[in-house]
């Protein structure tokens, strides 16, 4: 029985990365000047990078910092090959800079390089992205355009490699910056295991009740619904407070420790899933929801958004948050309605995978303090 909750929390782990991998995403970032300088950063993430690269150069299977840095000109090259800017139709020579970045967001390591580019006059900025295609079949890059005041987000996959400013126009798509900022508030909802795992530690016992010391199942699916209707809409709601008050900047970013709470917040559910405190879930959702949301808020803005788009992003990037958080919620309900009248879910297989929730939250609190 304890191999069965295992096995189940490496699959969820593994689906977790296979999640991650389809949802493979570049970030680019860049700022054309009056001048026609261009300069920006590009975010590749590490393991796609390995797929198309030949990184881990002792071949052990474990991608080190100096193996990294040791390929750097193999980087540079890759880069300069399979992102370039035209200025009208003439190209602007792509100067990719050798000071190598690992930045962790959203629990993807991504290797950040700055480049740079000066461009002569033009009516046209045009860009070519051809980068990491090969390593992920639904790869997109969000690329996100500034000129002068006006900030030009696009997703681009492989169906349209190649994309234009109108630079005598400037006028930039709020649909567009819209819809961008709605796939990374998917993208975020569903890499994020510790989000997926406060959830998931709630609804565990959604389809259950306590009576004497024991769980029994609920026969009605309406009450297992109205339940879940509860916690969910707790969750939105708060998570929606923190998220766009602390994006809009009127409640102050609260750093780092947002993290050690999340995982504590994990911890929290499966005690009570164990030794049941607080019937009330509607209200623990609504709680830690405010300290999710906080989270959110830090990584929408390493995302980054501009004054002229605040409003629409932080929109976006809400409602992509619930497009996720319905579509993780559509797989995992009806296998807890089946698991409900399992006596080996009620009697052992809730506690032991909550345990094991709990040995994964503990392990994040240690990590992140």
């Amino acid at each position: 029985m304890i191999i069965r909750n295992v096995i189940f929390i490496l699959t969820l782990l593994f689906a977790n990365n296979l999640l991650a991998h389809e949802l493979s995403t570049t970030f680019v970032a860049a700022e054309l000047s009056d001048d026609g300088s261009l300069n920006g950063q590009v975010k590749l993430d590490v393991l796609d990078l390995k797929e198309v690269l030949t990184l881990d150069i002792n071949a052990n299977g474990e991608l080190t910092w100096g193996e990294i840095e040791a390929s750097t000109e193999i980087i540079q090259n890759y880069i300069s090959n399979g992102l370039r800017f035209f200025a009208d139709k003439e190209q602007c020579m792509l100067n990719v800079n050798n000071q190598l970045e690992l930045q962790e967001l959203t629990g993807v390591t991504y290797l950040v390089l700055p480049f740079s580019s000066q461009c002569p006059q033009m009516s046209q900025l045009s860009f070519e992205y051809s980068l990491l295609f090969d390593a992920a079949a639904n790869h997109k890059a969000i690329f996100s355009l500034r000129v002068e005041s006006e900030q030009h987000v696009f997703i681009v996959d492989d169906q349209n490699v190649r994309n234009s400013i109108d630079v005598s126009v400037n006028k930039s798509s709020s649909w567009a910056t819209f819809g961008a900022f709605i796939y990374q508030g998917i993208f975020h909802i569903l890499i994020g295991l510790d989000h997926i795992l406060f959830l998931l530690t709630l609804l565990l016992t959604i389809c259950l009740y306590r009576q004497v010391n024991e769980w029994k199942d609920i026969e009605s699916k309406k009450v297992i619904i109205r339940k879940t209707l509860v916690i969910i809409t707790s969750f939105t709601i708060a998570h929606s407070i923190t998220l766009s008050g602390t994006a809009l900047g009127i409640i102050p970013v609260m750093g780092s420790w947002i993290e050690v709470v999340i995982a504590a917040s994990i911890l929290f559910n499966v005690i009570n899933n164990l030794f049941p405190m607080i019937k009330n879930l509607g209200l623990i959702t609504f709680i830690f929801g405010l300290i999710h949301g906080m989270g959110f808020a830090g990584a929408l803005s390493e995302f980054g958004f501009t004054k002229e788009h605040q409003l629409l992003s932080v929109l976006g990037f809400n409602l992509g948050v619930e497009i996720g958080q319905l579509g993780l919620l559509v797989v995992l309900l009806p296998i807890l309605l089946w698991l409900r009248k399992s006596n080996y879910y009620k009697w052992y297989g809730m506690q032991l995978f909550s345990l094991l929730v709990g040995g994964l939250a503990i392990y994040w609190i240690l990590e992140r303090w």
